[in-house]
C-alpha cells in the first residue's frame, strides 16, 4: 500500500519532549530503514515541538539501523531567538539511541534564487519521461522496498542503470517525485537530500553503502513539483567515502545541499 509521506513520518505527542513514531516497513532498503527518511520522522518532531515552521540545517550521526515497528523520539531545546531555533533530537528504538540529531530550525522562502554562487555544477538533466526508473532490486542484489512508494528515475548518462555496467564517474543524477506526488517541504528535503542509491554504483558494484553522518542544508522551500538531483562521490580512501548532495526544484532553483561520510567495502 502506498502512503503519503506525511503519512509515514507522522509523530504523537507523548509527553514534554517526548513523541512516538511508527517506522514503516515500506521505507526500507535490504530491510533497513532509509536514513533520511529516519531524519524526516526526528526533524517532523523537532518542529512540533518548535515555534518555527521549516528545518535549516541537521547535522546526523548514525549509531544502529532500527527495523520496521514503534520508536520514540525525544526533542531537547538548545536554544531559541528571534529568527532561528536550536535543538537536538534522538530516535530510540527498544532503549538503544538509533540517530541523534541537532537541528536549526527557522522560517524559510520559497524558490529564492541565488544572488551569488561560485561552482561547477550542472544541473541538467534529462526531462523525466526519457530517464530510466529504478529497479525494485539494487546494482548489489538487494531488495530496496522503497521504490514501491517512492519515484525515482535516472538521468540516461548513468550507465549502470542504463547498460548495467559503472561508467566510473561516480555521478548520479536524475528526478525524485513523493508518493501521490505530495509537495516536498523542509521535512521531506530531509529524505531528498539522502534519497539516491549510493553514487558509488557508478563507479563499482558494492553492497549497500551505510551512513556514519550527513549534513544537510536547506536554501528555500522547493516549488511544487518532481526535484532534480546530482549526487557525487569525491573520495573513496581505505573503508569510507564521502558523498555530495544538489536537490532542484522545476524552477532551477538549488533547494537543498548535503554532505555524508559513509562506510564502503570494494571487492
Amino acid at each position: 500500500m502506498v502512503r503519503l509521506f506525511s503519512e509515514v513520518t507522522v509523530v504523537e505527542r507523548l509527553g514534554a519532549g517526548l513523541f512516538g513514531a511508527s517506522i514503516d516497513e515500506s521505507w526500507t532498503i535490504a530491510g533497513k530503514p532509509n536514513g533520511g527518511y529516519l531524519l524526516a520522522i526526528v526533524t517532523r518532531a523537532i518542529l512540533d515541538q518548535s515555534d518555527f515552521s521549516d528545518v535549516v540545517t541537521t547535522s546526523v550521526h548514525y549509531l544502529f539501523s532500527p527495523e520496521a515497528g514503534d520508536a520514540e523520539v525525544r526533542v531537547e531545546q538548545i536554544r531559541s531567538g528571534k529568527s532561528f531555533g536550536h535543538f537536538e533530537g534522538r530516535l530510540f528504538q527498544g532503549g538503544r539511541c538509533a540517530l541523534t540529531v541537532l537541528a536549526i530550525v527557522g522560517n524559510l522562502p520559497r524558490g529564492q534564487s541565488a544572488y551569488w554562487r561560485h561552482d561547477d555544477l550542472d544541473s541538467t538533466i534529462a526531462v523525466i519521461d526519457e530517464c530510466n526508473a529504478l529497479p525494485i532490486t539494487t546494482p548489489g542484489g538487494f531488495n530496496a522496498s522503497i521504490m514501491t512508494q517512492v519515484e525515482i528515475v535516472m538521468d540516461p548518462s548513468v550507465e549502470i542503470y542504463t547498460h548495467g555496467i559503472p561508467s566510473g564517474s561516480g555521478e548520479l543524477k536524475g528526478w525524485l517525485s513523493l508518493p501521490g506526488n505530495e509537495s516536498f517541504d523542509s521535512v521531506s528535503l530531509q529524505y531528498a537530500l539522502d534519497s539516491f542509491p549510493p553514487a558509488t554504483f557508478e563507479i563499482e558494484r558494492t553492497g549497500w553503502v551505510p551512513t556514519l553522518s550527513l549534513t544537510t542544508y536547506v536554501r528555500a522551500l522547493p516549488a511544487p513539483g518532481p526535484l532534480q538531483i546530482l549526487q557525487r562521490a569525491n573520495l573513496i580512501q581505505g573503508s569510507m567515502v564521502d558523498e555530495t548532495c544538489y536537490v532542484w526544484d522545476v524552477d532551477h532553483n538549488l533547494v537543498g545541499q548535503a554532505t555524508q561520510l559513509a562506510a564502503i567495502r570494494l571487492g
